[in-house]
């Protein structure tokens, strides 16, 4: 069983990249985070964005597992704050410390305002699932040129996470992945190790999960560094049997090709391993794959759509609901000139 819902879409916006921003679930309530701006209606094989645009982080809140959103912007800070202006230096301070991360209504965003490396990346927390937001707040460089984050943590107990970030590389460029641990209530900020050295193009966007042995296991989006004009995209996949503190590859999951989408990553209650992402390649659309060995082998691609008219979709995130449906949110197109809209599958395991 799958379904396809419409989460937002509205004439003149471009609504994009939840990959960007974050997903959170408490059983059939769902939350995610995307970027709203204006659009150009002008298709030129690129975002249809309009140049230095407004762009404002909004949500869309699902009660009833998926089937059903609304539309919420609380006062957050992102490329654009809606009332202030862009955000600056000034605006994010490093955080006292003292949250309770284990409260049950937790939540958190990493996101950044571009990948470069003198472009601010930050961070928020909720405790009330995102109603209202605290921040923002400083990411450190840990040593590196700069931190562009997006948002992949995993809650170790009430005073630490272990954060997934990427970072620029030693000439300013993104970018290459790391993990950190997020320590003292959120005041400290320590470095646990990075998922191989600097790649000759980039590995961004990493999706983590845990096995129930202890190990971490990391997807990534990645590029090759453009050659004779060309350049290709895959994924891999990454696992640390030391809490993070060194890295083995282990194989592209998806290889070369011409389809460059971040992971999304889900252990279902009953123990399978989702991956989702988006083809940007044709026939355009969204796809998932399914793993029964907790990500140590993974079954056939398997098409959740293929209805898109262009490449420029995807960015997903995912969860799982409380009757044991899988609720993906992403971005997607019906015309190369129209509106870029976001879009929600509910599917079984089974499809």
């Amino acid at each position: 069983m799958k379904q396809h819902y419409t989460i937002y879409k509205q004439y003149g916006r471009y609504a994009g990249w939840p990959a960007n921003h974050g997903g959170w679930s408490w059983g059939d309530e769902i939350l995610v985070s995307f970027q709203d701006c204006e659009d150009s209606h002008v298709w030129e094989d690129h975002h249809s964005v309009v140049p230095d645009c407004e762009r404002y982080m909004v949500f869309a809140r699902s009660m009833d597992g998926g089937a059903t959103w609304r539309i919420e912007r609380p006062a957050v800070k992102h490329v654009t704050d809606q009332t202030k202006g862009p955000v600056s230096t000034s605006d994010i301070l490093p955080c006292p410390g003292g949250i309770d991360f284990a409260h049950p209504d937790f939540c958190a965003s990493f996101t950044l305002s571009g990948t470069e490396a003198d472009k601010p990346s930050w961070w928020l927390y909720s405790l009330d699932r995102g109603h209202h937001w605290q921040g923002p707040f400083s990411i450190p460089s840990m040593g590196f040129t700069g931190v562009n984050a997006r948002t992949d943590y995993h809650v170790l107990s009430p005073s630490e996470m272990m954060v997934f970030l990427t970072v620029t590389k030693e000439n300013g460029d993104e970018g290459r992945v790391v993990c950190a641990k997020l320590t003292n209530g959120g005041s400290d900020w320590e470095l646990a190790g990075c998922l191989g050295g600097e790649p000759p193009g980039w590995e961004i966007m990493p999706a983590s999960a845990r096995r129930k042995n202890g190990d971490w296991v990391v997807l990534v989006r990645g590029q090759t560094r453009r050659v004779l004009g060309f350049r290709q995209w895959y994924m891999s996949q990454y696992e640390s049997g030391d809490d993070g503190k060194t890295w083995r590859f282990v194989a592209k999951i998806l290889p070369d090709s011409n389809s460059s989408n971040p992971p999304a990553l889900v252990v279902m209650q009953g123990g399978a391993w989702c991956l989702c992402y988006g083809r940007r390649s044709e026939p355009y659309g969204m796809c998932c794959r399914f793993s029964r060995d907790e990500g140590r082998s993974w079954g056939p691609e398997r098409a959740l759509r293929e209805d898109a008219a262009c490449w420029d979709l995807g960015y997903p995130r995912m969860a799982e609901n409380a009757r044991g449906q899988l609720v993906v949110a992403y971005y997607y197109n019906d015309t190369p000139e129209g509106e870029r809209y976001i879009a929600a599958t509910v599917f079984d395991e089974e499809l």
